[in-house]
């Protein structure tokens, strides 16, 4: 699910420009960006939490996975990269135990 939910990240070139402009916007220099610990957080000025596209992306592409990766229990933080140099951007996502379902918004 981690490496599906990266390319899917990096093939968006809204997404990555998204993210690519919080890094700066938050001087992240290199470090990744927490987007998600239980709940989406706000970054800086943005309106919306998690990056609204960004948390979008992360949504779609889960609601759509498989069922038994959605359901996959997860410990800790998943890092994902937005390319494969040392400086690229870096989105962090995870609690101290959860499921990639819990990503999705419930109404």
């Amino acid at each position: 699910m981690v490496r599906r939910l990266q390319d899917a990240l990096r093939d968006d070139a809204e997404v990555r420009a998204a993210i690519d402009a919080a890094s700066r916007q938050l001087n992240a220099s290199g470090r990744a960006i927490q987007v998600w610990d239980g709940d989406w957080l706000q970054n800086g000025a943005e309106a919306g939490k998690g990056l609204a596209g960004v948390r979008q992306a992360i949504a779609m592409e889960i609601a759509f996975a498989p069922a038994d990766c959605r359901r996959e229990p997860m410990r800790g933080l998943v890092l994902l990269t937005m390319g494969d140099d040392q400086d690229a951007s870096r989105v962090a996502l995870g609690t101290s135990a959860w499921r990639w379902s819990d990503l999705l918004e419930r109404d």
